[in-house]
């Protein structure tokens, strides 16, 4: 009887752990990549119906394309090739601890960017609430240094709109942007 008791107790304690473990906050940019869904990051030779997370996937992207891991900035940069997107990510801490977690794609047809939030384990898109005026027409640059993304219009004269005139910044104060021109 007592053993069944010790038993159910460590399990309930093995699950408490279990479940807080896949709740954990993310911290660095390391972390947060690698919850990155697929919706804002396709990884080339992701097979999810064979890995949870393409975790092999995301091994050899590392491997293959990182150039910049600065975990002390939040930052975080690496290549890309024909198939695979290149990506900039930037985190920008809100005063209470959380983490707007910024993206900038770069592929053969162009540039995207993303404003993102994990919450509860989930990503949340939250880019009209936390940038004045954003729009998928404007490319958002991604700074290692410092907490000023420069904003400029996508370039409508070329082929892939390219980065066009520079519209203004946009500037991270008391966790939130401001603009600023």
């Amino acid at each position: 009887m007592k053993i069944n008791l010790l038993f159910s107790i460590l399990l309930i304690c093995i699950s408490a752990s279990a479940a807080g473990a896949q709740t954990k906050q993310p911290r660095t940019v390391r972390e947060f990549f690698n919850l990155l869904p697929q919706k804002y990051f396709m990884l080339e030779g992701c097979r999810p119906e064979r890995e949870k997370n393409c975790s092999e996937a995301r091994r050899e992207y590392i491997d293959t394309f990182l150039e910049i891991e600065d975990t002390a900035n939040g930052y975080w940069k690496s290549g890309c090739d024909g198939a695979q997107s290149c990506l900039v990510m930037a985190l920008f801490k809100r005063p209470d601890g959380t983490y707007i977690v910024a993206l900038k794609k770069e592929f053969e047809s162009g540039t995207d960017n993303n404003f993102l939030e994990y919450r509860n384990g989930k990503w949340f898109d939250v880019a009209a609430q936390v940038i004045p005026s954003f729009s998928k027409n404007n490319i958002y640059e991604l700074p290692q240094k410092g907490t000023t993304v420069e904003v400029f219009e996508k370039d409508k004269n070329t082929e892939f709109g390219d980065k066009g005139k520079k519209l203004y910044n946009l500037v991270w104060k008391n966790g939130k942007f401001s603009v600023k021109r």
